[in-house]
């Protein structure tokens, strides 16, 4: 019950303040899209349409102020790729096998793409784009404390799923998150930050293996890869990553690495899930090579999965092999480069010489990557186009590059002129004749 108190007078708080400043609602949406609260206190109470309440508010409130600044200097690339990858998919929609699948499938596109826009519109400071950070890590921090707190109960809640998502894409979330986890405990100034960002690093890290999720243990290796490349060869960050990378090995258990060992095996020492995937994948590229333009349509693989020789429904098991049979080669395009180009805009702030000053942003820019970077290489084993937590790293991405921008862009401040006083004659002293003003 006190669940439910709570997130109602979150979203009642959120939805008025976002009417006045639509940043606080924009906060709240999307700490309400990464903790699902209905998943978690829905025994409570009825959580239905609570975020769309603060989301209509934040509409509203963007509207009020004028839409925020369009003003994204080098992000705009990523925003015009979001934009062509939804204008895209709903012309793709337009052709499709099914069109009233291809068009239900247009409103959950619309939940990460109105708040993307919104989000680098409106988020003018490096603070709120490092709160907006914090909000996504403390937020899946929190769902993997609940899917720990079970898991020591006796009941793996992860193996199954949450929040609407099988175990497979759960673990592609999480992996999406342990990145800028990570990332802000190094970056952190004060104590308690450095200890909340590494207690949701070790909850998320635990709960990714809890999903028993070979494309998740996939990404996890790869986001390592990442942070090893990208942090500073420092003795206290290497020893982060050993610890990180020590504890990753004491909780993985025999079931996982049995798991794990078989998508890296031959052909014929493939499970059948592990070579089920690879049939999907081939058949997702004959779709590509027959609809190169639009696709079969939005949400249309399942639908033509039963003429391709599978079940009634089935998935492709592929983010970006699905996304090229339902929307064509420049749908999968455009969603590779919104994502390949935020992480080569962020690349050279991650890079950038560390000091005290730019300690935060270094720290968010290698979050950011390491969690696009993490999607984009699990995304190859789950379908889940619409997680939203990319897309998020992505309007911070743009958010970052934009202050950055506007940073360097500043004049130099002017230093004043002093003045010095002229020297006063003596008192009572008098100019000679030929001191005056006018003679020669």
């Amino acid at each position: 019950m006190k669940g439910l108190i709570l997130i109602y007078a979150i979203a009642i708080f959120g939805s008025i303040g976002a009417l006045r400043s639509p940043v606080i609602g924009l906060f709240i949406y999307v700490g309400f899209a990464v903790l699902r609260p209905q998943f978690i206190w829905g025994w409570a109470g009825d959580f239905g349409g609570i975020s769309l309440y603060v989301g209509i508010a934040t509409l509203l409130g963007w509207l009020l102020s004028g839409f925020g600044s369009t003003k994204v200097g080098p992000g705009r690339s990523i925003v015009m790729a979001m934009l062509f990858f939804a204008g895209w998919t709903a012309l793709s929609a337009t052709q499709a096998v099914d069109k009233d699948v291809a068009y239900a499938t247009l409103t959950p596109l619309m939940k990460f793409v109105m708040p993307f826009l919104i989000g680098v519109t409106i988020l003018d400071t490096e603070q709120r784009s490092r709160t907006m950070l914090w909000i996504i890590v403390a937020a899946m921090g929190y769902v993997s404390f609940e899917n720990n707190l079970a898991y020591v109960q006796g009941y793996n809640i992860a193996g199954e799923g949450f929040g609407g998502m099988d175990n497979n894409c759960f673990g592609v979330a999480l992996v999406s998150t342990i990145g800028p986890a990570i990332a802000l405990g190094l970056g952190a100034r004060t104590w308690y930050e450095r200890l909340g960002a590494a207690v949701c690093a070790a909850l998320i890290l635990h709960t990714t293996l809890l999903t028993f999720s070979r494309g998740a243990m996939v990404g996890l290796l790869v986001v390592g890869a990442t942070a090893f490349i990208m942090m500073p060869k420092r003795p206290k960050y290497l020893a982060v990553l050993a610890l990180v990378g020590l504890l990753a090995l004491r909780l993985t258990g025999p079931q996982l690495m049995a798991r794990y060992a078989t998508t890296i095996a031959e052909g014929e020492e493939r499970d059948g899930s592990a070579e089920s995937r690879i049939d999907l994948w081939r058949d997702c590229i004959k779709l590509t090579i027959q609809n190169p333009m639009f696709g079969v349509g939005p949400g249309n693989f399942p639908v033509v999965a039963q003429s391709l020789g599978w079940t009634a429904g089935k998935q492709a098991h592929s983010v970006w092999m699905q996304q090229a049979a339902e929307t064509g080669v420049p749908g999968v395009l455009s969603l590779f480069l919104l994502f390949a180009i935020s992480v080569v805009k962020l690349w050279p702030l991650a890079h950038q010489r560390l000091t005290e000053e730019n300690r935060s942003q270094v720290a968010v820019a290698s979050g950011l990557i390491m969690s696009i970077v993490g999607f984009a290489v699990a995304g190859q084993f789950v379908s889940l186009g619409g997680l939203e937590i990319p897309y998020y790293s992505a309007m911070i991405g743009v958010v970052l590059l934009k202050r950055h921008t506007s940073l360097r862009a500043a004049p130099a401040p002017v230093r004043p002129v002093v003045q010095t006083a002229r020297p006063q004659p003596p008192q009572g002293f008098r100019p000679s004749v030929a001191m005056r003003p006018g003679r020669n």
